[in-house]
């Protein structure tokens, strides 16, 4: 474990601890420990909680520099659902951002590692993602959940890692978080295990030649997040928990903001899908 980095998130976990004006749960005997989750593209207005305190990141040491991105609120909410209390990214930080930039590197770790400072154990991650089309195993189509059972990295941009940190993300993967989200029955929302591949973005992979290629490779998935945040879970032997929404296929024109539409419109069951999860865990 990188001790600078972790220094930088106890500074981040001691001032949201501060300015929050709210317990974090997780110190006192017989008090369970937050949940962590990130909300990606889409997710934002999915889950209604009782809000103790809402956080700036540019207010948080170590975001200072952080700009602005459509459709991300870069907040931090901390508040209780179903009796457990969430610490909630309301939007994130992505490696695309600033591809030659340190910065954006460092703080796409600390946003996730902050949240394991302050006592999570068990991290959600969401996101949007692109289908890809497989010749074994049910494709994910337009409107479905995939839950991530495993990762491609071959065509990942570098982790926010360091010497010493060999750890795979796939063992953060908790197979019984997943189990909770596979038994689901919802009409109007299929959820199914797939491969997720990364790629760095913030261009959207061609239709013609990357789809099929990363197909090839077992995933049923492709999109530009995720994939650090199992890292971090991994350092801090945390249960992940991996959702990426499907928003569009493998062989239609790519538009962010369809896909930001398409999300919206399923915010009422991706709700429902978090509530179940949340009130299972």
């Amino acid at each position: 474990m990188n001790i600078e980095c972790r220094s930088a998130a106890i500074s981040a976990a001691q001032f949201i601890r501060k300015k929050c004006n709210c317990h974090i749960v997780g110190n006192k005997r017989g008090e369970r420990a937050p949940i962590g989750l990130i909300l990606g593209t889409g997710w934002g207005n999915a889950l209604d909680i009782e809000i103790q305190a809402t956080i700036n990141f540019k207010n948080i040491p170590g975001f200072k520099t952080l700009g602005q991105l459509a459709g991300h609120e870069r907040k931090v909410i901390i508040g209780n659902y179903a009796g457990r209390q969430l610490i909630i990214l309301s939007g994130r930080v992505h490696l695309n951002e600033a591809p030659a930039d340190p910065e954006i590197y460092r703080m796409v770790r600390l946003q996730t590692e902050m949240l394991f400072l302050l006592g999570v154990k068990e991290i959600i991650v969401t996101s949007a993602s692109g289908g890809l089309c497989r010749s074994s195993g049910a494709s994910l189509r337009v409107g479905d959940v995939a839950v991530i059972d495993g990762f491609v990295t071959l065509y990942a941009p570098d982790m926010p890692l360091w010497a010493g940190e060999f750890y795979s993300p796939e063992d953060a993967i908790n197979e019984d978080l997943n189990k909770i989200v596979l038994n689901y029955r919802n009409k109007n929302l299929k959820c199914l295990p797939a491969g997720y591949a990364m790629v760095r973005g913030p261009q959207f992979e061609g239709r013609k030649y990357d789809k099929a290629l990363l197909a090839k490779s077992g995933a049923g998935v492709v999109g530009m997040s995720t994939l650090p945040e199992a890292c971090i879970a991994n350092i801090y032997d945390a249960k992940f928990l991996g959702l990426s929404f499907v928003t569009n296929s493998d062989s239609e024109t790519h538009s962010h903001e369809e896909n930001l539409r398409r999300a919206g419109a399923a915010s009422e069951n991706l709700g429902n899908l978090l509530e179940h999860i949340i009130y299972h865990m």
